[in-house]
């Protein structure tokens, strides 16, 4: 099955080394623990906040990470989303999120709603 993989990019100093740019961290989730995998079909959301067209953070909630280690209620998102069905991921939007909305749309992931930004546009 196709996955998703969000590779983190850090270091002491931001990330940037001498003569070496940016380097990758272990695949580890720094939070759970767990590998920056995903399956695209345990996604149940995804969106871009605050929008698409100027996205900040990227968002994606996945029934993959078993539910005894999943966080709850972290950083308020427990008021955005109450349902309990999955484990919420945030990170920062320094991909092309059209790229990524067109993968995630490629992938069949669930969506709930209208990608933020476009519930207000006219076709």
């Amino acid at each position: 099955k196709d996955s998703f993989e969000l590779r983190t990019v850090t270091n002491k100093h931001l990330g940037l080394q001498a003569d070496k740019g940016l380097m990758p961290k272990e695949r580890k989730n720094y939070v759970l623990g767990t590998d920056n995998t995903w399956k695209y079909d345990s996604f149940v959301n995804w969106d871009f906040f605050p929008s698409v067209d100027l996205p900040i953070l990227v968002y994606f909630k996945e029934t993959q990470t078993p539910k005894e280690i999943q966080i709850k209620g972290s950083l308020g998102a427990r008021q955005m989303d109450r349902r309990d069905n999955g484990q919420m991921h945030f990170f920062p939007a320094y991909a092309n999120a059209k790229q990524i909305r067109e993968q995630f749309e490629v992938h069949r992931c669930q969506k709930i709603g209208p990608v933020h930004g476009e519930e207000f546009k006219k076709n």
